[in-house]
């Protein structure tokens, strides 16, 4: 019994390290992406994404919104706040996480 599952688990072993090794090169590829578009962004802004980043518990600086909630924390977002930002005129963050908040139509959901 045990036999098999260390075959098991050097069989997942061997596949994780396989998908890791694929999926390093497009990593690398988005990493250079994002540094040739760092110069494009305004450093104030830069710096305040980089700052809600490293908070966030998962990593995330943008969230969409999720069934008239905040994507990250999932605290409820008003109405008048969710016509703020679906008309996408100014910057807008979550109230409770601090997380920049997009509509779903701008992340590409829906």
């Amino acid at each position: 019994m045990l036999k098999e599952r260390e075959i098991d688990l050097k069989a997942k072993k061997d596949e994780l390290d396989e998908i890791i090794s694929e999926t390093r090169i497009q990593e690398e590829q988005l990493r250079e992406k994002a540094k040739g578009m760092e110069t494009t962004i305004d450093q104030r802004l830069l710096a305040a994404f980089k700052r809600i980043r490293k908070s966030a518990r998962n990593g995330l600086a943008v969230v969409y919104i999720q069934r008239d909630a905040c994507g990250g924390c999932f605290n409820k977002i008003p109405p008048q706040r969710q016509l703020d930002i679906k008309l996408r005129k100014k910057i807008i963050v979550c109230e409770h996480c601090g997380r920049i908040m997009i509509d779903p139509q701008l992340a590409g959901i829906e």
